[in-house]
This record gives structure tokens, sequence and C-alpha cells, in this order.
């Protein structure tokens, strides 16, 4: 018989893994396009989760920090929240940003909701790179 905790952890584990290569990637298209450190970054994010309840409490805790909405929920049951940190930006390092998405999965887990897209946008170079943009080959 399977172990439903040990699944979850492995599914979790395999989001998070997944989330950190894109996360890779894109920071490299970040660097490559010319940004750096000093750079200031809007950033976007997602998470969704089938209990409206559990999203909540996942919002009221990332609003402290984020501009947060709530989507209704869709036909199949799911509802989403989106956050960002507009009009504000943040300078970031690779390990920072890196970091961050580590956290957002995380933090997702913990409410047991997912950690789904998430966007860098730099005004100042008038570029944005989204995790949708690279398909992490290893965690499919």
């Amino acid at each position: 018989m399977s172990d439903p905790q040990k699944t979850w952890e492995e599914y979790y584990a395999r989001i998070k893994n997944r989330k950190i290569d894109e996360a890779t990637q894109l920071w490299n298209a970040v660097v490559s396009s010319g940004a750096n450190e000093e750079t200031v970054f809007a950033m976007d994010f997602s998470h969704f989760c089938d209990v409206s309840s559990k999203l909540n409490k996942l919002a009221q805790q990332l609003s402290e920090n984020y501009e947060i909405e709530l989507s209704e929920v869709d036909e199949k049951g799911y509802q989403f929240l989106t956050g960002t940190t507009r009009p504000y930006g943040n300078e970031l390092s690779e390990e920072d940003f890196i970091n961050w998405v580590s956290f957002m999965c995380d933090v997702a887990q913990s409410y047991t909701c997912v950690f789904s897209e998430f966007s860098l946008e730099s005004p100042e170079l008038g570029l944005v790179w989204s995790n949708t943009e690279f398909e992490s080959e290893k965690y499919s």
C-alpha cells in the first residue's frame, strides 16, 4: 500500500525542483539580456488551490509583502492567487531569486497550494521573463 504523505512529499519535491530549474534558466536569460544585480525588477507570481480557505490563508500571509488578488473559482474547482511587487521593484542576485522561488514553493506547500507561475520585468530594459517560457527537461 502506498503512503499518501510520501506521495504528496514527492509531488511537491518535483514541483520545487522544476521551478528552481525554470528559475535558473530564466536567470540565465535575464543576465544574457544585459540585466544584473543592480537592475530593478517587478516580480509577479501565481499560486492555485482547489480549497478556497487554504488559498485565502496563503493570500493573507503573502499580502504582508505583496499586492494580492484572488480569482473566482473556475469550472474545475480551482482558484488562483496572483501577486506582485508592483508598484515597487527589487534588485536581485541570482541567489536571491532562486531563494525567492524556493520560498514560494515552500509557502505554497505549507497551505497545500501550488506555486505556478512567476515572472520578472525590467521596466528599464523593457523586458519580461516568465517561467512559462522555459521547459524543465529534468523534472517533467
